[in-house]
């Protein structure tokens, strides 16, 4: 029991540090978010930070491994039920438009830092990266298979462009209504619903979408 309140402690801690970090990094950006500055907004002592992450770079990174992680879990629960491949990405774009709305700080961070010059990932995060890419991009070939996604298509380069578009697409939406609250308001539901039916029409055959 004494160790399970330990760790429980302990994860509540790290979540506390991770979620510290987000708020510095979203506010300063990554280069100005200093060690000092995110355990002064978390309450905890620097031992505290290096205790349970190595640096800076180990915090940016866990960040972003739980949120494509989260992603990720996501799109395989969805690749598994969908029926068919457009259902697969309809609700795939739909929950990360959704995420990125609920959290645009965390958004914000994975943009930067898939545009930041000369970064250089982990094998681990990059392997996350492959992961959400290979959800997606499955799902473009399996509706190519299903006469739904144009069969001119590079799967491959379009999952790329999936994950920037709905970024981009959403993170300008947000900055233009204003920061996201963390619930979805029924003009962000629109939204999400206008991108994902965008989305939809963007990649099936002109004769689908006469049908």
């Amino acid at each position: 029991m004494q160790q399970k309140r330990k760790t429980t402690k302990a994860d509540a801690t790290r979540r506390q540090l991770l979620d510290a970090a987000l708020a510095v990094i979203a506010e300063r950006g990554y280069a100005e978010a200093t060690v000092d500055r995110i355990v002064e907004e978390a309450g905890v002592s620097k031992g505290v930070a290096y205790y349970h992450f190595s640096s800076k770079a180990d915090i940016a990174e866990s960040i972003l491994v739980e949120g494509i992680g989260d992603l990720i879990a996501s799109f395989e629960s969805v690749a598994a039920k969908a029926p068919s491949a457009r259902e697969a990405l309809v609700t795939m774009v739909e929950l990360f438009a959704s995420v990125i709305f609920k959290n645009a700080a965390f958004g914000r961070f994975f943009v930067a830092e898939l545009w930041r010059p000369g970064r250089a990932w982990s094998e681990v995060m990059r392997g996350y990266e492959r992961r959400l890419l290979a959800l997606l991009e499955g799902q473009l070939v399996r509706g190519q298979r299903e006469g739904t996604v144009r069969p001119e298509l590079d799967p491959s380069f379009e999952s790329v462009a999936l994950v920037g578009m709905v970024l981009t697409t959403t993170l300008y939406y947000i900055g233009e209504e204003g920061e996201s609250l963390g619930t979805l308001t029924e003009r962000e539901s629109l939204f999400v619903a206008r991108i994902t039916d965008f989305v939809h029409h963007a990649n099936v055959p002109s004769a689908v979408r006469a049908g």
